[in-house]
């Protein structure tokens, strides 16, 4: 036989009311990061994507395919661009815009594009885990994610890395 008393219940669900609030708080806190770091993964990759159609239009005409600016730059930012400048120039102003337009709360999209490194490969070859023959771009960048509550941070690295399409040959 059970017996009841009204308000029984009422020990378990204050012990419990802080556990499942927590757990709520925790998990908008994670949500909300891996949406920052999707969206900077997709402004990363558009701008890599925009930038690499910089193509060297007198190759074109020649039924070849090359970078403008062929030289190879390893790691360069835009700060110190190398001989790349020309195209770093571009995918910087791509990937500033695209941060922008991303919201991203508490990353100041100037600095995160600033600190961006960038690969560029204009006869091809591996960056990651893309390897081809073609022009490449490759893009890295390492921004400090906090979250809606404080409960920590977070330094996801962040890659993107796009090709210009291959030429089919007449």
């Amino acid at each position: 036989m059970v017996y009841r008393v009204h308000g029984q219940a009422l020990p378990l669900v204050a012990l419990m009311l802080p556990i499942l609030t927590l757990f709520v708080l925790v998990v908008i806190e994670l949500a909300n990061l891996w949406l920052a770091v999707a969206k900077l993964e997709d402004a990363l990759q558009q701008a890599t994507r925009s930038a690499v159609q910089q193509i060297d239009y007198a190759v074109l005409a020649r039924n070849g395919q090359a970078l403008r600016g062929n030289r190879v730059c390893q790691s360069v930012t835009i700060q110190s661009p190398g001989q790349c400048a020309a195209l770093v120039q571009v995918a910087h102003q791509f990937l500033l815009v695209n941060l922008q337009q991303a919201h991203l709360g508490g990353v100041d999209p100037v600095v995160l594009a600033a600190n961006t490194r960038w690969t560029v490969l204009p006869q091809g070859g591996v960056c990651g885990s893309i390897s081809t023959t073609t022009p490449l771009l490759c893009a890295e960048v390492q921004p400090v994610l906090r979250g809606l509550f404080g409960l920590g941070e977070v330094r996801p690295r962040i890659r993107a890395a796009d090709t210009v399409d291959r030429l089919e040959r007449p």
